[in-house]
């Protein structure tokens, strides 16, 4: 028997688009992510659940509830209604009499069809099943599916009429994702790190960064130690202060101007800001994890199952790798790619194998000790690795730890204002490269200059 689950949790068939799409809607009314999704198909529900019946769970939905109780069908749907947001007053109108009866034949006719509601196309359905046949011009089944369909239609209808409609970035990104697999998987890893609700609560966040340069070296070859400060709404903001050195350095980023003061005096040389600003952007990337993957310019693809080269003692877990492309504005970025890592057993982004086109050199980033924080789990571990095309984890690069997570914190827009440099980043919007080689912008610099 299995243990009783933290939350509700839905078993769907991840197959079918039309479900996935009601799915997608029903996230909307589930902003404290009240509802796990999980797809029949993935192996995950059987290891999770043992008494599962596959073929039932083919034939309806399965809803386990957290006093472990299991409810099939429309009586799950009814469990459902419960717990979304502006959707209670349709499971109390189960309490009428003759609702339950038509929701269940509903139901029932529905789930037997969604194969045929996901597409019109013929070549979408499933093998076998015959083109689409002419009815007889009394309605016949047509007919009868929207008589048993209306109530459902009417709930559906004033449920959402009721509350404010908002765009959901989830809902939207989702949609703009043209790969059904990759839509699937990055739905599982924004659900794993914490629902979008919860993320787009936060106005921002601060915490302790610390950074090990190894650069293939047995031992550190450089160590940072800073506070971070980031804006999450959509002015792009950033701020970093050494917390370790006896004259601090402070980089003040917001959108495409920075500022830089070293010992306390502003640095002006254009060349001089460039390593800050490529630094900023890397950091604030790769804390952001998965959240910045609903920017428009991502581009992202399924590639398959994978069971990547083992990192420790702890044999790795079967992966969904999706690669991650940028719609560049500079030919200089074309080429790189990020194949992200999702590990089928928990949905936490396993690692990150990127290429950079610019000097053909490959990375791989371990990201571990997931930590929660509000509702939103972050990875406060992630080890750089130089590597090869096939994911091969080589010498040590970096190591980078967070540590004193807090999201909304005491601070504000004071932190950016006074700016005096208004020096514009002529550099792509697109992140340069998830986990690249943190160097100095000056190759003659040392280690330990290139970090400042």
């Amino acid at each position: 028997m299995s243990a009783a689950p933290a939350r509700y949790v839905a078993l769907y068939d991840g197959d079918c688009q039309f479900c996935t799409r009601w799915r997608d809607r029903m996230m909307v009314r589930d902003p404290e992510g009240v509802v796990e999704w999980l797809s029949v198909h993935d192996p995950a529900a059987a290891s999770r659940f043992p008494g599962l019946d596959r073929a039932d769970a083919m034939r309806q939905m399965w809803v386990y509830a957290p006093d472990g109780s299991v409810h099939k069908g429309a009586e799950g749907w009814r469990v459902l209604f419960r717990v979304l947001d502006g959707l209670s007053w349709v499971a109390a109108a189960y309490k009428i009499p003759g609702v339950p009866f038509v929701m269940d034949r509903v139901y029932r006719y529905i789930a037997a069809r969604r194969y045929r509601l996901s597409c019109r196309d013929a070549a979408c359905r499933r093998p076998g099943e015959n083109a689409r046949r002419r009815e007889p011009a009394g309605g016949g089944p047509r007919a009868l599916v929207v008589i048993l369909l209306l109530p459902t239609l009417l709930n559906v209808v004033a449920a959402w009429g009721c509350g404010e409609n908002r765009p959901d970035p989830v809902v939207e990104r989702l949609e703009a994702i043209a790969d059904p697999q990759a839509k699937g998987v990055v739905l599982a890893l924004f659900q794993a790190y914490g629902p979008y609700g919860v993320w787009s609560a936060h106005h921002n966040v601060e915490y302790v960064y610390r950074l090990q340069f190894y650069g293939g070296q047995k031992e550190p070859q450089a160590n940072a130690r800073q506070v971070h400060r980031l804006d999450l709404g959509p002015g792009d903001r950033s701020f970093a202060q050494d917390l370790d050195e006896t004259a601090p350095q402070i980089v003040r980023v917001a959108g495409g101007r920075i500022e830089v003061v070293r010992a306390g005096v502003t640095v002006t040389d254009p060349a001089q800001l460039e390593f800050p600003r490529a630094f900023m952007r890397i950091a604030r990337w790769s804390f952001l994890l998965p959240w910045n993957l609903l920017a428009a310019e991502s581009r992202l693809q399924y590639l398959g199952e994978r069971t990547p080269p083992t990192a420790s003692r702890v044999p790795s877990d079967l992966c969904d790798v999706v690669r991650l492309t940028f719609d560049a504005k500079d030919a200089a970025r074309k080429d790189d790619w990020h194949d992200i890592y999702v590990s089928r057993v928990n949905h936490l982004i396993d690692r990150i194998h990127s290429y950079r086109g610019g000097d053909r050199t490959y990375w791989v980033s371990l990201f571990t000790d997931h930590k929660t924080y509000g509702a939103v789990r972050v990875p406060t571990r992630r080890t750089v690795h130089a590597s090869d095309v096939t994911g091969l984890i080589g010498p040590l690069e970096a190591i980078v730890e967070y540590s004193d997570v807090r999201f909304d914190a005491p601070f504000g827009d004071e932190i950016w204002s006074g700016m005096t440099a208004e020096t514009a980043d002529s550099s792509s919007a697109a992140v340069p490269t998830a986990s690249g080689r943190l160097d100095p912008a000056d190759p003659s610099a040392s280690p330990a200059e290139g970090t400042r």
